[in-house]
């Protein structure tokens, strides 16, 4: 039987370039060979300290030069940071351009997405892309240009994928379907398991086989949906059996105890419960922006004790949530957080040790914010109209851009103080989130519409195209129109979902039950 070519885990090729970069020796002249390398050094101090951490001297020892060179090769600061972003998108576009290939269909696909699985897996890789984002949308004077560098990888990235679709659609292999439906399903299953974990600030997704197996699965979804009658032919004909995603085992949901996780949540994050009831309180707000600014208003105001400790600390960590959200993390001070807090400087510091403190429970603030905004849920017995709402809600959500600027806070957690105590909080979450999702899935089995128990994967499934949407507006700086309205795009991601994973009792109850007659009339009611 035919095993596999690639090891389950590819080896470290940004690293490596980077090293081989900082390796190239520069003639006496040479001040070409010193600007890459100092490039390089400038990109590598990144990825082992953060952004914000990053030393000139280190940079300019590493790169072998003194620091007058560095700055007489460099006098901007912003225009070395716009070169390492080429930098390092250009070593990462050559290394995904460097994925084996194979002549079976079925098994090219796969080794594509493991080889991208394995460089987006790789925490250097997954630093820079939160350090790129955090420049789009922080660093002001240069955001335009780095949204134009980052767009740019973007598109070269997605037609290295078009030209492969092309190939297999031209052999009759792959439907003639939407291109970007495509696109979403493959980077979203990738981005899913790896940077969207690492974006939440969590321990990194595990998968109960390998990774290997995962790219099969993902495989298999994307056939499943767009594979051709040629080629599920030739799939049995193949002695590619090995390779059946249906049968590679599921990652379980690992439950927790939900009285203690719940316990854990509200001491992790004191004003979720709060705000969760009046995301559910009508009037409902018309969309997260309306909800946050009505929950601002409502933590900033003065108790009319003026002795409530309680009341102070809160208006404190609203304001330092609130000037993140409306300024942006780069234009944070204290001195302004204290005076919308509506307490003097020393007030603020006599009440928490120092910036660090406040930055965490406002990141926290901010996460309980988005949170209870997608805890709400659409009273519906139809399965697809419900999971499009929350689809759709969270895309939505994560493109505005006030929470995109936003989310610069939670993007500096990586390279701040606080980047252990916000994993925490980080890990409460996930866990917070992945049995509100096994909640949801576990009601799905239990009325038999989808076809297996709940898993990870199946929450991967369903996810994956939306994340992809969220991931690129906050990592490379690209804001997708829909066709039509959100609502509609998210409809088709729930629609593939059941594709998928949907029983025959859930398509007989589709056509019985009239459940897209709730597409038309959405699209009824849009102007």
């Amino acid at each position: 039987m035919e095993t596999r070519s690639q090891p389950d885990v590819a080896g470290p090729l940004f690293e490596t370039r980077i090293r081989a970069l900082l390796a190239k020796q520069a003639k006496r002249q040479d001040d070409e060979v010193r600007q890459t390398r100092i490039q390089a050094s400038t990109l590598q101090e990144w990825t082992e300290v953060g952004f914000n951490d990053a030393n000139i001297s280190r940079i300019a020892e590493r790169a072998g030069v003194s620091t007058a060179t560095l700055y007489r090769l460099y006098p901007e600061r912003n225009q070395l940071h716009l070169r390492v972003l080429e930098l390092a998108n250009q070593i990462i576009l050559e290394a995904i351009r460097e994925a084996p290939t194979h002549p079976h269909p079925f098994r090219n696909l796969v080794e594509f997405i493991h080889h991208i699985l394995s460089l987006w897996r790789q925490s250097s890789v997954q630093l820079f892309f939160h350090t790129q984002g955090y420049i789009l949308h922080r660093e002001t004077e240069i955001g335009a240009d780095a949204r134009k560098i980052a767009a740019n990888f973007n598109i070269k990235t997605q037609q290295i994928a078009l030209t492969l679709f092309d190939t297999l659609r031209r052999d009759g292999f792959l439907e003639d379907r939407d291109p970007s439906a495509m696109l979403a399903r493959v980077f979203g299953s990738i981005d899913v398991r790896t940077l969207e974990w690492q974006r939440g600030n969590t321990e990194p997704f595990q998968p109960v086989t390998g990774w290997y197996e995962e790219a099969v699965k993902i495989t298999e979804q994307f056939f499943t949906l767009y594979g051709t009658a040629k080629f599920h032919t030739l799939r049995n004909q193949g002695n590619v059996q090995w390779l059946d995603g249906r049968a590679l085992a599921r990652t379980p949901f690992q439950v927790s105890d939900e009285k203690k996780l719940r316990a854990a949540i509200e001491d992790e994050l004191p004003f979720l419960r709060g705000l969760q009831e009046a995301a559910r309180s009508k009037p409902i707000p018309a969309n997260a922006d309306a909800f946050i600014t009505q929950e601002f208003q409502r933590l900033l105001s003065k108790s009319p004790n003026r002795l409530d400790a309680t009341n102070r600390r809160t208006r404190i960590v609203a304001a330092a949530a609130y000037q993140n959200y409306t300024q942006g993390y780069g234009r944070l001070n204290m001195a302004a957080v204290a005076k919308q807090a509506g307490v003097s400087t020393a007030t603020l510091y006599r009440i928490f040790r120092d910036d660090a403190e406040i930055y965490q429970l406002a990141d926290g603030l901010n996460a309980s914010f988005y949170l209870a905004w997608l805890s709400r849920r659409l009273d519906s017995t139809n399965p697809i109209e419900r999971l499009a709402f929350f689809s759709a809600n969270f895309i939505e959500t994560f493109i505005d851009p006030k929470i995109v600027n936003a989310n610069t806070m939670r993007a500096s957690s990586n390279m701040q103080p606080f980047k252990q105590e916000s994993k925490s909080v980080g890990n409460q979450v996930n866990q917070y989130n992945l049995l509100n999702w096994y909640r949801g899935l576990e009601k799905l089995h239990t009325d038999n519409l989808i076809n297996e128990p709940p898993s990870v994967d199946m929450m991967h499934a369903f996810r994956g195209p939306s994340v992809d949407i969220t991931s690129r507006c906050l990592r490379n700086g690209v804001l997708e129109t829909p066709n039509g309205s959100w609502f509609e795009e998210a409809w088709q991601m729930a629609d593939e979902f059941f594709q998928i994973y949907g029983t025959p009792h859930f398509h007989a109850m589709r056509k019985k039950m009239r459940w897209d007659d709730a597409l038309e009339a959405h699209r009824a009611k849009s102007p």
